[in-house]
């Protein structure tokens, strides 16, 4: 880590003064692993700072990037912060109301955009982003057009790039550095204010505790946008002089982490739930002595976890029967992430205990960390360290104070809060009081050792119509973890008892389908299927078992479609937006209840 700095940018410029001709970054382009150097970073960065300054863009404008993960992300980035301007990201997933609504609400500028998809839809969004005087188009072959019709001009970023980089101006640690809008689950966004000192702290605690080094390489495949990545996936391996590898697409992401072989990976709960239902299925499928052997395996493993995770040598006899499970069972699990992985790191939602024990069993490194953007964004991380804790988040990181209020909230206070919401004041003075502390909305209980557990969402408990608290993400949670279900919205509030929308698990539905004589790529007949309908009222009696009467879920409909980000359902780290399900649904949510 370079001499301390006060802001991203001298961080990055140190650090490409020390790495010059290394590699940085790493993208697949026409089927070959391209390397980017830190001095080639850095120049196209200061290049390209030199063109916005060109443009008019100043200390304190706002610059917004709309753009999958890549290279030009990086350049961009580093040549608006550069300029002490500050770096507004967008979804690419995000709605034209969702996108408009970040543009406007910033003040932004500049957008650079990466695609002719992009730049069409910025281009589209015209009349409501009268302030925004130019898109510069990142992509290679980009064509530039004047403004016209009220449309911002177009210019590539090759045109707009200056012969001689610009330097990097002086800055302080309190400059805003990003406005983050954050995707709450309500489906409301605000902007999140985070400053070079924020961003800094959080990637410094986050090094101690990861004990990250220049030999440490990441598969980037969350979004940079997102608070998560941009943070620990691009800041923090940045600080510490790694590699960040991007992958080509989700769907690409097994066959990048073999090519690759990252140590780090920054991924979600939702991959991982993927991963281990079609692990379990591989096994179903399998003769019953392999099926014998894999149960006798995760059960050494588990065991062996245990001592693991509490820092105590595993016994002799244990020791020896995990060396052969090693070899003929959990070696296929391992080589799912590649052979040099350090840390599976998984966050943006809690990762479910079920899959955390699994993963450990199988020795893979699995690291769940607990964050939000507010926070900027890492706040604890259950590391494998001797001092694991399933069921946990872990310990708070080196300098965030965490403590409960009288409600349970979570409170935070540390140099990585945020400034504020930009331009609500009186919603920043709602969310950090008086003494400094961030009220997160989540209830928490932190043990005598310091361990913080996330129990649910201050907003989001359901109060039934009887007066009983009921907590939906504990109840989604028990039905997700049934593998013929996919994902699950508990409904409720001000209502007599539980109901749920199902989206099936389809992939693991394969044989019952087949076996009940019913058509696979017909999501909509599927969906009203008498046979499936009795199945998964089987499965969830059995699951209602494990809960408390009034948890259990007294009737469901199946939804033939997942949800997504696209229709506005899910937020960006793949967490349900419960007000936006329901107004989708509210048809089918009243016939639950006889409406």
């Amino acid at each position: 880590m370079p001499d301390r700095v006060a802001t991203l940018s001298q961080n990055f410029e140190a650090q490409a003064q020390k790495y010059g001709s290394r590699a940085f970054l790493k993208d697949k382009r026409d089927k070959v692993w391209t390397d980017h150097s830190w001095t080639e970073v850095s120049e196209a960065a200061g290049k390209l700072r030199a063109g916005l300054l060109g443009l008019g863009v100043r200390p304190g404008d706002r610059v917004a990037i709309m753009s999958d993960n890549c290279p030009e992300w990086i350049v961009v980035d580093q040549a608006v912060l550069g300029l002490g301007a500050i770096v507004v990201p967008l979804y690419t997933t995000s709605g034209l109301e969702e996108t408009a609504h970040v543009i406007s609400d910033s003040g932004a500028k500049v957008i650079a955009a990466n695609g002719p998809e992009m730049v069409k839809k910025i281009l589209g969004l015209s009349a409501s982003i009268p302030d925004v005087a130019a898109i510069v188009a990142m992509h290679s072959g980009a064509e530039s057009a004047p403004a016209a019709n009220g449309t911002p001009a177009v210019m590539s970023a090759a045109s707009v790039s200056g012969d001689a980089p610009a330097a990097i101006v002086e800055g302080s640690g309190d400059d805003l550095a990003t406005i983050i809008y954050t995707s709450g689950t309500t489906g409301v966004t605000k902007g999140v204010m985070l400053s070079h000192g924020n961003l800094l702290a959080n990637c410094e605690d986050a090094l101690a505790a990861l004990l990250l080094n220049d030999t440490d390489m990441t598969l980037s495949h969350l979004p940079i946008a997102h608070s998560f990545e941009r943070t620990a996936g691009y800041y923090t391996v940045a600080m510490a002089g790694g590699t960040i590898a991007f992958a080509e697409s989700l769907g690409q992401i097994a066959s990048n982490l073999t090519e690759v072989e990252p140590t780090v990976v920054l991924t979600v709960p939702r991959l991982l739930e993927v991963i281990h239902s079609r692990v379990m299925r591989t096994v179903e499928t399998s003769p019953p002595m392999r099926q014998r052997l894999f149960k006798m395996a995760l059960t050494a493993g588990e065991q062996a976890a245990e001592y693991r995770h509490r820092g105590k040598p595993v016994p002799p006899l244990l020791a020896l029967s995990m060396a052969l499970f090693r070899r003929l069972v959990f070696a296929r699990v391992r080589a799912i992430f590649g052979s040099r992985i350090r840390y599976l790191i998984s966050g943006g939602a809690p990762l479910p205990t079920e899959i955390n024990r699994f993963l450990s069993a199988a020795e893979v490194p699995i690291v769940e960390g607990y964050g939000l953007t507010e926070a900027a964004p890492v706040v604890a991380c259950n590391l494998h360290n001797g001092k694991t804790r399933i069921g946990t988040v872990g310990l708070p990181l080196k300098r965030i104070q965490v403590e409960t209020a009288p409600d349970g909230e979570l409170l935070l206070r540390g140099p990585n809060i945020m400034k504020g919401y930009y331009k609500l004041e009186a919603e920043t003075k709602e969310a950090i009081d008086e003494n400094g502390w961030l009220h997160t909305g989540d209830i928490a209980k932190i043990d005598v050792e310091g361990y913080i557990s996330i129990t649910d969402r201050k907003k989001e408990i359901i109060v039934l119509s009887g007066g009983k608290n009921v907590s939906p993400a504990y109840v989604e949670g028990k039905l997700v973890g049934d593998k013929f279900i996919s994902q699950a919205c508990v409904i409720g509030d001000r209502r007599k008892h539980l109901s749920a929308l199902i989206v099936p698990d389809y992939e693991n539905l394969v044989d019952f389908l087949k076996e009940n004589n019913l058509d696979p790529k017909n999501a909509d007949a599927l969906a009203k299927s008498r046979e499936l309908k009795t199945l998964l009222q089987t499965r969830i009696r059995e699951i209602n078992k494990q809960l408390s009467d009034v948890e259990a879920v007294a009737s469901f409909t199946v939804i033939p479609q997942p949800f997504t980000q696209e229709n506005g359902e899910l937020t960006p780290s793949l967490k349900i937006r419960r007000k936006v399900v329901q107004a989708h649904f509210q048809q089918q949510i009243d016939s639950m209840y006889g409406d």
